[in-house]
């Protein structure tokens, strides 16, 4: 009986060592989904182009100077500060432009017949995916798991006297 147990038990274990994924398939599964983070950054309005409905393209733009932007916006390596370097949290006083990319423009505050102007309050929201830390080759920085993020809504709001 104790050679049949050990026999049973020998053979369980050999399957269980089969069954078992090696150490890479664990992490692939971790790893089939990029997840997106928030992108928001905010500052003044250096200059605004509006897409013309008229045609399939999208032509509108904005730029603006930045005054802040959250943690994934700092770390992306998309807005450069004055020196043109993209590292680091200091990004206020940072030239930001945004064209090409399809996004929602949203007007507040504004009354007929005023329209944007250079230092209304603008605030530009998207998603960027980001590779995980432990999905990306090692020695690989932040700013290098984070894709060209998708900037989805550009809101401007009035901040000057109306006319």
């Amino acid at each position: 009986m104790g050679k049949r147990v050990s026999a049973v038990a020998l053979l369980l274990a050999a399957g269980t060592m089969l069954a078992l994924p090696a150490t890479g398939a664990a992490e692939s599964k971790r790893c089939k989904k990029t997840p997106k983070v928030g992108y928001t950054v905010s500052g003044t309005l250096v200059s605004l182009t509006a897409d013309d409905p008229n045609t399939e393209a999208f032509e509108g733009s904005v730029t603006i100077t930045v005054t802040e932007a959250n943690g994934p916006a700092t770390k992306s390596g998309e807005i450069a500060d004055q020196d043109g370097a993209t590292e680091g949290t200091q990004v206020a006083g940072a030239t930001y432009a945004v064209s090409g990319d399809a996004y929602k423009l949203v007007l507040e505050e504004f009354e007929a017949p005023d329209t944007p102007s250079a230092g209304d309050a603008v605030t530009i929201i998207g998603k960027a995916e980001r590779t995980k830390a432990k999905c990306a080759p090692e020695g690989t920085s932040v700013e290098d798991r984070t894709a060209t993020p998708d900037i989805r809504k550009v809101v401007v709001t009035d901040s000057d006297a109306d006319v």
